[in-house]
């Protein structure tokens, strides 16, 4: 998702906000059967590189992705400490 002038630290909001939203809802997956959704997400911003660079920033913000994945999922990772 590409949020034109958000700052990192907003795109960071946006995506908890996105989480948190996904994982309050149960899915009827079958008769008796409910799911819960879960999601991991990175994010990264242009003020970090000082440059739109799409690619750079995907890159960023994949691989944040993997660092929630491994924190355990269900998280925002904002920066690569996080």
């Amino acid at each position: 998702m590409i949020l034109p002038g958000a700052s990192l630290t907003e795109a960071a909001e946006v995506a908890e906000r996105i989480r948190l939203k996904l994982n309050e809802k149960e899915m009827l997956i079958a008769k008796s059967t409910t799911i819960r959704i879960s999601a991991s997400l990175g994010v990264s911003s242009s003020e970090e590189t000082g440059d739109y660079d799409f690619e750079q920033l995907q890159s960023l913000a994949d691989r944040r992705l993997y660092l929630a994945k491994q924190a355990g999922r269900n998280r925002v990772f904002a920066s690569d400490n996080a």
